[in-house]
């Protein structure tokens, strides 16, 4: 029977995590290029004997400038990274990230400021080319005074990598009553646990995603070959290697000591251990062996009534 993460954990039963996790928030900021077009959407709307209100034409104004398009993708495929690797703790941006991955993430996460800036110089250095390029591909649209000089632009873009400790209401220390901080302790201790069992729900969420995608490959299609053989779904490597990292993360993330998490987590890795997509294409005793063992693991996965 599944079990609920509803309920919020007991803090004074929690190690602390002030020495085990950090807090990290990344901004990151691009151009988007795109400037609201009044003249256009006035046009649109007339044309349609609709009302100014009813839409608005966006247009990019520097439309076919591959540098910008590079910076912008790659912007999101480094937040993206973020928050695979680290858990949300806050509304305002605040995310986990365990000491024993800190290294790693700050590793990784100063090799993509590398290549942000590398990728904003080569914008930078074709801005006025491609300023002048757009004129061909917006016509009459075109106006040269949306064209920020070039010192303007830069402030358009940024990287921030904040870095902060765990706080804990022990360490608060403020100059009122002693019972009013006993409340803010104690509404602080609420806070620590929700977020520690939100920690813990992002990491359940993701397994349950990822091995749900699992057991989808290893399963039977309802169809046959010609010659009457069992079809079976397509098998890809990058899920069966997000499974892995997803045990290296319920490892590092579990920073209440949740047996549970462990218990699954090895688990999944006795069921993972040594197989590959060939064997399992090659196997089909293997691969309905596996899909019984991945469909064990998911019956055993907490549920998640948040």
């Amino acid at each position: 029977m599944e079990q609920s993460l509803t309920a919020t954990p007991d803090v004074a039963n929690i190690p602390s995590i002030s020495s085990s996790a950090m807090l990290v928030q990344l901004n990151v900021s691009v151009w988007t290029a795109r400037k609201k077009d009044k003249a256009a959407t006035a046009k649109v709307a007339r044309e349609a004997g609709a009302s100014d209100k009813a839409g608005t034409y966006n247009k990019n104004i520097l439309a076919g400038c591959t540098e910008l398009e590079d910076l912008q993708r790659f912007v999101g495929n480094a937040r993206n990274d973020h928050y695979a690797m680290t858990a949300p703790w806050s509304d305002m941006g605040l995310r986990l990230i365990p000491t024993t991955a800190f290294f790693d993430y700050v590793n990784h996460m100063t090799g993509l400021e590398q290549e942000y800036w590398r990728l904003y110089k080569l914008f930078e250095d074709a801005y006025q080319w491609r300023t002048s390029t757009a004129m061909a591909e917006l016509g009459n649209m075109f106006d040269h005074n949306e064209y920020p000089p070039v010192d303007e632009i830069r402030r358009k873009f940024g990287w921030t990598l904040s870095k902060q400790p765990v706080p804990e209401s022990g360490h608060f220390s403020l100059d009122m009553p002693n019972e009013q901080q006993e409340m803010l302790k104690r509404e602080y201790d609420e806070f620590y646990g929700a977020q520690l069992q939100g920690v813990a729900n992002d990491i359940w969420s993701r397994l349950k995603k990822n091995l749900e995608t699992v057991l989808r490959q290893l399963s039977p299609k309802d169809e046959f070959d010609a010659n009457g053989n069992q079809k079976y779904n397509r098998l890809y490597d990058s899920v069966f290697d997000t499974s892995l990292e997803l045990i290296r993360m319920m490892r590092d993330f579990n920073v209440t000591g949740d047996t549970r998490m462990t218990a699954i987590a090895d688990q999944l890795e006795n069921t993972l251990y040594g197989v590959n997509t060939d064997a399992l294409k090659n196997s089909e005793s293997l691969r309905l062996e596996k899909q019984q063992e991945v469909k064990d693991i998911i019956r055993n996965l907490p549920s998640l009534d948040i």
